[in-house]
């Protein structure tokens, strides 16, 4: 019995580590593979943010979304050197949420998308830009045209892709100003995409 026993031993801890992933918890497993390193401390303050958030405790969550900024402005230079378009996704989504802290009356509703999609980015830098909230509503178009914009103001597109940005964001204005959010914010993440944030 202790010869098979070791075997299965064996062969248990010859299975490859992509097997244990699942095991792992997303947000770890994505800091943990990220091109840009270990990410997971800076998720910690966006997340501590969300909570104080949410209590609503906007005033706390002003003074950690600072601790965030600074901790994201110490490691701006070597995260862009090791994969521009992936730190210009998060920085675009980063300055959404101090944005929205930071405004003369903050609403509670917009802090707590964009933090919320500050984390989707830390989580999956890149991956795309989400146009529902957490209950399957579009994102106010509004809010989705900041993101962009503050994409366009960190990684300047260039031609071609700078003319079909223009379009794009013409058009999501066009909807949004006709209170189209799901139109806009089509028009909208699609040229985030392009602009690579």
């Amino acid at each position: 019995m202790k010869p098979l026993l070791i075997g299965i031993a064996v062969c248990v801890l010859s299975l490859p580590v992509t097997g244990a992933v699942a095991i792992v918890s997303p947000a770890f497993a994505a800091a943990a593979v990220s091109e840009l390193g270990d990410l997971s401390s800076l998720r910690t303050i966006a997340a501590d943010t969300l909570d104080l958030a949410n209590k609503p405790d906007l005033a706390a969550a002003q003074a950690r979304i600072t601790d965030f900024e600074t901790a994201w402005d110490a490691a701006a230079a070597d995260l862009r050197a090791r994969n521009a378009d992936k730190w210009t996704a998060i920085d675009a989504a980063a300055d959404d949420a101090i944005g929205s802290l930071r405004a003369a009356t903050p609403d509670r509703d917009a802090v707590v998308r964009s933090v919320t999609a500050l984390l989707a980015q830390l989580d999956n830098p890149g991956a795309g830009v989400s146009v529902t909230d957490l209950n399957g509503r579009p994102v106010p178009c509004e809010d989705l045209l900041k993101q962009l914009r503050a994409a366009e103001a960190a990684h300047a597109p260039v031609d071609p892709a700078k003319a079909k940005v223009a379009e794009l964001e013409n058009k999501g204005i066009e909807r949004c100003n006709a209170d189209d959010d799901k139109r806009a914010d089509g028009f909208f993440a699609d040229a985030i995409k392009l602009i690579g944030a």
